[in-house]
């Protein structure tokens, strides 16, 4: 494993193999497009025993990213920036409010000056929240792993897995469910609302 890295707003990490929402490089490369993935978030303070339990596992990095949403009703979208690239990534979802493993649809794109898109959206769209976060991301069995610092709100954990078709998702379940079973993630730390619900509540 590599060693839990500092926060670092554009590292160098290897490419690897297998079906992940980011493809690390300097900085990391969105896969465009549509995507269907399973993904679990929990409430996790101890986030040198979720490093420890990440043995073996590929680091792709540290990143500072600011994430802003806008207002769609109970769609979503929201614009990703990292410290320090001007480039940003456009991300549209659709998941349910629902704690545990769930099912997401997600439409990614990335666009070459997220400061101007940025202010195109918000001259159309209200603005609803600003999430600030420091995220470590890991491959690990096939899942990518996020540790993730919320400024405002604490530490959590996310686990997300594409799936290539619906012969997967039971499948993808099931992973999910063994990794909060490994990282002893309790039914009450299962997080159903995203980071900018927690803000808009908080």
């Amino acid at each position: 494993m590599n060693a839990a890295p500092g926060v670092a707003p554009y590292p160098f990490a290897r490419r690897i193999r297998g079906n992940l929402l980011v493809h690390p490089t300097r900085s990391p490369r969105v896969d465009t497009g549509a995507k269907r993935l399973v993904e679990l978030k929990a409430r996790y303070e101890d986030l040198g025993k979720a490093r420890a339990l990440l043995a073996g596992a590929t680091s792709l990095g540290t990143f500072v990213q600011l994430d802003t949403y806008f207002s769609l009703g109970e769609r979503r979208l929201k614009l990703r920036t990292i410290h320090g690239m001007k480039e940003g990534q456009l991300v549209y979802y659709e998941r349910p409010d629902t704690s545990g493993v769930k099912e997401s649809r997600v439409l990614l794109a990335s666009v070459s000056d997220a400061a101007a898109v940025r202010e195109m959206l918000a001259r159309i769209l209200p603005v609803k929240a600003e999430v600030r976060k420091t995220r470590e991301m890991y491959h690990f069995q096939g899942v990518q792993v996020h540790l993730d610092t919320v400024a405002g709100l604490g530490k959590f954990l996310e686990f997300e897995k594409i799936l290539a078709d619906d012969s997967e998702r039971e499948e993808g379940r099931k992973t999910l469910e063994a990794l909060r079973r490994y990282f002893q993630i309790p039914e009450e730390d299962l997080m159903a609302s995203s980071y900018s619900d927690l803000l808009e509540s908080g």
